[in-house]
Order: structure tokens, then C-alpha cells, then sequence
């Protein structure tokens, strides 16, 4: 096989390392320079907040202010949060509530985003709230710490709102729902009711405080599933649809450790092939929630803080590159022990100590922007490669080996001079259900006269091969 270094390639768009950083995990935490530092050491380029399904109950204001509105008066604040995004310099995407009033919601942009001296009115909601002008809420935001804006140019209308609760969402809503929303209807969601502000509603408004911003509503995979919920959002929404959101797990429960490291290479094609068959082609896709386990009640085996998991993330990062995925958020980057024992973060809230999967993140986060061409000839069922340029020149090639035996490749670099040096780090597990990767030693790879690199990739293993720039 050929890594096409001689061809400009493709744009990576690194916001795909991109992770959530949800509310629970309070002030302290994401104040803490420890905390700070292991986030930004994990390579990860967005945080997605306020915290999934916490999104649909989260009350921006009350929770800025502390007022009894707020469920989780102990939870981080929006100016948590913003504290966080400066110390850390990571992107941010907010999920505003398809519950509150999309004048609400475009407060909440004008907290983050707007300048103190704006004194564009907002307007007065349906509820018959003044949400004043857009210096109002900017005040506020420099009163409680955070004195200039802290632009977030990704915003999202609800969370998972296709999985409200019957006795919320109405008789559309599956009787195992477990959303707060008042529709699991896709058209409503999107256009509202009498009562109730939809997705246009919010976008609306939140676009007349910044029109910078991109507001994303919520999808699934399969458009037609959840009562044509997909293709009912898209429909409905038209021009206004600035991305779609999706969410995926790998599995309902804890897998075999051989069907977890497979599973990315058959689910995200697919999964892209059939959104893309109801997208508009210029509609980009974020993929806001994976990981694993989707039910943490059913990762008993504690699959995502096992080896297995490292693998399952790392492939999947590779997916979402070779698919053309504008945004991806794992989740999440720390999350605390569940009641089955298991942790969907990358980061243990515990001790700081991380886990397997944060090790994927940290060797995409060495990757470059640019995802080179692969001509394969002699493909490696168990192997997969993606590989990418730096700014500087410099090659990144992540190499996955999923199989349980150790395998020897030989790739050829066509654009390079006569002479390739590269160095070759690897992370691998002995045993996919381990609670950590063993890191070997760097080894040096040097080829001659046109002659390929020959490296030999442990069983289930993550490696990083970093070649110097041509010349």
C-alpha cells in the first residue's frame, strides 16, 4: 500500500476530537489546573456543554444566578464553563433548550458571544418576559468573571428530543422515552406549536444576536426511524438546517471484546450513507454523542474503561474523517463511576488518572489537518489506516490493528526523497478487557532506494508513525 504524499489530499476537520463536558461535573472540577491540563494534553478541540439530556432542563440563567429555577444550583455555570473554553482554548458548542423561549436562547448567545455596549433589544417572549438587549446579558457575563466575549459558533435546539416521555411528549413518544420535551414529533420540533417555540423559532432569534453562528437541529440515523423523525426535520426545516446532529453507540449493553474493536469499520459508513440519502449534499453532519455502551445500566463488564474501548475510539475517529464529518463529541471528557461501575469519561474524576480511550484521543490529537490519499493493493483485514499531513510537512499515520495477532506491513510514501526516517509509537493491550494500554518504547523506522517502511504492529494496538518532511 501507497500513502499518496505527493497530492495536496483532503481537509481533516478537526473539530471530529471533540468531546462533552457535562454540568455535573461542577465548578471545582473545571477550575482545576490539573483537570485543565490533562483536557488539553488529551487533544481535544471542542467541548460540547451543558451536558445531554441535562440540556432540555438546564435553565441558563437560573443556573448563572443560583435562583431556585435551576435544578442543579451545584452544578458549573454557563460562566463555569466559559472560564473553562479560555483556560483550555477549546471551541465550544452549546446545547440550548428546546423547552425554554427562543428569546431565552438568544440570551444565552448573548451571554457567551455579545459585547457590553450592544444595546440591541432581544424582545419580550411568549411567556411575556423582557429579555432586554444583547449588552444586558454580556454584563453579566463580565460581573461573574469573563470580561471580554467567549465566542461560541456552534449552537444546538434540544437533546435526543425524538426520545421525549409520553407523559411530556405526547402519544408519538415511545413509552420508554426519557427526554423532558413537550413533542417527539420531527415537524413540531421544528416549527413549534401554539405553545411553544420550534427549532426555526430559536434559530431565528439566536442568528439575530450574532449571525455568525451555526445552529444545528437534532436528527438520527436513520431518518425514517422514531416516526419519520429524520426526514421530517429536514423537511421541515429547510434552508434553516445548518447542520444535523446524530448521536450513536456502538452498543445497547457491554460487548464482546472482538465485536467492540470491529464495530466502527462496519457502523459509521453505514450510519453516514443512509443520513447523506435525506441530507441536502450541502448540509454538513456532527455526530454530538458516541462512545461504546449507550445504556450505562447495561456496560456491567465496564467495556468503556477496558482496552477494548482505546480501539473502538480511535477507529472511530478514523471513520468520521474518511466520511466528511464536520463535528464529533465523544462522550464524555469525564463523567464520574455510574451504578453499574462503569464511566463513559476519558478522564476519572476520582484521582485524575485517565483511561484507555483517552490515549485514542490523545494520538489523533497528533494527527495533522490534511487526510492523505491510501492506494491499497494488498489491504490487511485487521488494519486500519488513516493517514495525514502537518502544516510543517511532517507525515501522522495512525495504524489500528484489531486482531488478535500481531501483523507485519509494509507502506510506501510516493512523494518522499530516496531516503524516509520515521519513529513509530505504540500503545497496545494483551488483553482487550484490560484497564489501561502498554506503551513501548518509540522505535525508529528508516527505508532506502524507494524501498517501503516495514513495521510490525502488535495485536490490538494503537501506533502513531511520524515521518520528517520531505527534503
Amino acid at each position: 500500500m501507497v500513502i499518496r504524499d505527493d497530492r495536496p489530499g483532503r481537509r481533516l476537520d478537526r473539530r471530529v476530537l471533540g468531546t462533552n463536558v457535562p454540568a455535573w461535573l461542577g465548578p471545582e472540577t473545571l477550575a482545576d489546573p490539573t483537570f485543565r491540563s490533562t483536557t488539553v494534553a488529551s487533544g481535544v478541540t471542542t467541548a460540547r456543554m451543558p451536558g445531554g439530556s441535562w440540556s432540555n432542563g438546564y435553565d441558563w440563567l437560573a443556573c448563572e444566578n443560583g435562583d431556585d429555577g435551576c435544578f442543579w444550583t451545584w452544578a458549573a455555570r454557563p460562566s463555569d464553563f466559559a472560564a473553562f473554553l479560555r483556560a483550555t482554548g477549546l471551541a465550544g458548542v452549546w446545547t440550548v433548550s428546546i423547552n425554554a423561549s427562543a428569546q431565552s436562547s438568544a440570551a444565552a448567545v448573548a451571554f457567551f458571544n455579545g459585547s457590553v455596549d450592544d444595546d440591541r433589544a432581544i424582545g419580550v417572549d411568549r411567556d411575556g418576559v423582557d429579555w432586554q438587549t444583547v449588552g444586558t446579558w454580556a454584563r453579566l457575563r463580565a460581573a461573574h468573571g469573563n470580561p471580554d466575549p467567549v465566542r461560541i459558533e456552534t449552537w444546538e435546539v434540544g437533546n435526543e428530543v425524538y426520545g421525549g416521555r409520553p407523559d411530556a411528549g405526547g402519544e408519538q413518544c415511545a413509552s420508554f422515552g426519557w427526554e423532558d420535551v413537550w413533542t417527539c414529533d420531527g415537524t413540531e420540533y421544528v416549527r413549534g406549536d401554539e405553545r411553544h417555540d420550534g427549532f426555526l423559532d430559536h434559530r431565528r432569534a439566536m442568528v439575530a444576536v450574532d449571525p455568525s453562528i451555526r445552529v444545528g437541529a437534532v436528527g438520527v440515523g436513520d431518518p425514517a426511524s422514531w416516526s419519520e423523525w429524520g426526514h421530517e426535520v429536514i423537511e421541515s426545516a429547510g434552508e434553516g438546517l445548518d447542520f444535523y446532529i446524530v448521536h450513536q453507540y456502538g452498543f445497547d449493553r457491554s460487548p464482546p471484546g472482538d465485536e467492540a474493536v470491529r464495530r466502527p469499520a462496519d457502523m459509521w459508513p453505514a450510519l453516514l450513507d443512509s443520513v447523506r440519502s435525506a441530507l441536502p449534499e450541502t448540509v454538513p453532519i456532527a455526530v454530538t454523542e458516541y462512545n461504546l455502551v449507550s445504556f450505562e445500566a447495561g456496560d456491567t463488564d465496564r467495556s468503556m474503561t477496558r482496552a477494548m474501548n482505546a480501539l473502538y475510539v480511535a477507529d472511530s475517529i478514523g471513520q468520521f474523517a474518511v466520511g466528511g464529518v464536520e463535528l464529533a463529541n465523544h462522550w464524555n471528557l469525564a463523567n464520574g463511576t455510574t451504578s453499574s461501575g462503569t464511566d463513559y469519561g476519558m478522564i476519572d474524576v476520582r484521582d485524575g488518572s485517565v483511561f484507555p480511550q483517552y490515549h485514542a484521543m490523545s494520538l489523533w490529537g497528533a494527527t495533522g489537518a490534511q487526510l492523505l490519499e491510501l492506494e491499497v493493493s494488498n489491504a490487511i483485514d485487521d488494519v486500519r489506516i488513516y493517514p495525514t499531513r502537518r502544516a510543517d510537512g511532517s507525515l501522522a499515520v495512525i495504524l489500528i490493528n484489531v486482531g488478535a495477532a500481531p501483523t507485519s506491513l509494509d507502506i510506501g510514501l510516493a512523494g518522499t526523497a530516496p531516503t524516509v526516517n520515521g519513529t513509530l509509537r505504540t500503545l497496545r493491550a494483551d488483553d482487550l478487557r484490560a484497564d489501561d494500554l502498554i506503551e513501548d518504547d518509540p522505535i525508529a523506522v528508516t527505508a532506502a532506494d524507494g524501498q517501503p517502511l516495514t513495521m510490525d504492529l502488535p495485536a490490538w494496538s494503537l501506533s502513531l508513525l511520524e515521518v520528517a518532511p520531505r527534503g
